[in-house]
């Protein structure tokens, strides 16, 4: 009995220091695995195929990353400015954030943004793309496409209509005035959003104002060094906005930029004056669909119209991100050959690396290139927009402005409006 009693106190003292020894292991090996980290991304990209780009390069980064969550947040593309705003108020800034960095130059002078320029990831970035994220000579953006504006057309309708690819002002009006003659609407307008207002116009007006000498339009406005008012190439600027916005119908008030999207690839009108970042939603809801993009003429000199080329999807990091590794690895990882093919596949938008090909890519990004190989484009940079409250200020008038019936639209009434909007917020 008494050998029976000594073996269980063997055992069970043996159990007791196996238990301790694996307890400690256990926590030895929890000791040694790598804290999470979370990382705050927020972004205002509405259309899916872009949202599904990030979600699969998002992938890529968490498989050598797997410590590190990616928080995503999405804010409304019409109000991320005040969006922005309150997350600085409330001492909650995201360690990313979305944005143009010269659309943003209060929260850049305020020290919110850290500078970018000698970040790695940077290196093979296109250098256009690069200007337009710099601000007073740091760079405060990583972009992910060189983004375009322009005029993007349904091939199959103008092959239906006897209509060619439009090289000239005229020519373009031209076209409009054939396919209204046949019965149909030539233009898709996004009258409900407001920024789908402003592409409009600016995808012909920054290579216009780029060309006359005119790249500081909206700042002089802004500073107050000059009126819009007083402009020559503003109002015909302004005159030819005003032409294309008498092809509306009253319905065009109602339609956003989801709604256009769905109207152009279901063959509802020819042509959608817009980005190119639509594209990848257009041709989800249309595979077999035949599209593609001339820039949109502003001049009867074939030459002078340019592709406007600009960053669109672009990457902001806070100054005050306690996790600044992370965000570099995360940025480097979007940065990558394989992202930066994912990004052009699914989100079907050229990307910004210099590095990646796109010799296999579809159509409209082959399109896009024949536009950069032959130099019929305009930065962006040259023609810088108005920022914050400005921007909104003027969007909102344009915006009201095409509501107008045409015989209540004047573009000199209009002109002097927006002057007395923009003398008013800079009070």
């Amino acid at each position: 009995m008494k050998k029976i009693i000594c073996s269980l106190l063997v055992c069970a003292l043996a159990s007791q220091v196996f238990a301790n020894g694996t307890a400690e292991k256990t926590a030895d090996t929890r000791s040694n695995q790598p804290e999470t980290v979370t990382i705050r991304l927020v972004h205002y990209m509405g259309e899916q195929a872009k949202r599904d780009a990030l979600a699969k390069m998002i992938e890529v980064y968490q498989k050598d990353h797997p410590n590190v969550k990616v928080d995503i947040e999405t804010v409304n593309s019409s109000s991320y400015l005040a969006s922005y705003k309150n997350y600085i108020a409330a001492g909650d800034m995201p360690d990313i954030l979305f944005g143009k960095p010269q659309n943003l130059t209060e929260f850049v002078k305020a020290g919110y943004f850290k500078d970018l320029a000698n970040e790695d990831y940077m290196t093979d970035v296109l250098s256009i793309l690069k200007d337009e994220c710099t601000v007073n000579g740091g760079v405060y953006g990583f972009p992910i496409d060189a983004q375009v504006k322009g005029v993007f057309y349904n091939k199959k309708m103008f092959a239906d209509a006897g209509v060619q690819v439009p090289t000239t002002k005229d020519a373009f009006f031209q076209v409009c005035d054939t396919f209204k003659a046949k019965g149909i609407h030539p233009l898709i307008h996004p009258y409900n959003f407001i920024h789908g207002v402003f592409h409009e116009l600016d995808a012909f007006f920054t290579s216009e104002a780029a060309a006359t000498g005119n790249g500081q339009v909206w700042m002089d406005s802004q500073s107050g060094k000059a009126n819009l008012s007083d402009n020559r190439m503003m109002h015909e600027a302004l005159e030819e906005f005003n032409k294309l916005v008498s092809y509306k119908d009253p319905g065009d008030t109602a339609v956003d930029q989801p709604q256009g999207i769905q109207n152009l690839a279901a063959g509802q009108r020819p042509m959608y004056i817009n980005g190119g970042w639509l594209m990848g939603d257009v041709m989800a809801a249309a595979p077999d669909g035949d599209f593609g993009l001339f820039p949109m003429p502003w001049s009867n000199n074939p030459k002078e119209n340019k592709l406007w080329v600009g960053i669109d999807d672009c990457f902001i990091v806070s100054a005050s991100t306690k996790h600044p590794q992370e965000v570099h690895d995360l940025l480097a990882s979007f940065a990558s050959q394989e992202s930066s093919e994912i990004w052009l596949d699914t989100a079907k938008l050229m990307s910004s690396n210099t590095k990646v090909s796109t010799e296999n890519a579809n159509g409209l990004i082959q399109a896009i290139k024949g536009y950069f190989d032959t130099n019929q484009i305009v930065s962006k940079s040259l023609v810088p927009d108005y920022t914050s409250e400005y921007s909104t200020a003027f969007r909102t008038q344009l915006q009201y402005f095409v509501t107008l019936d045409d015989s209540q639209r004047n573009v000199d009434t209009f002109l002097k409006e927006v002057d007395k909007e923009i003398a008013s917020i800079r009070q």
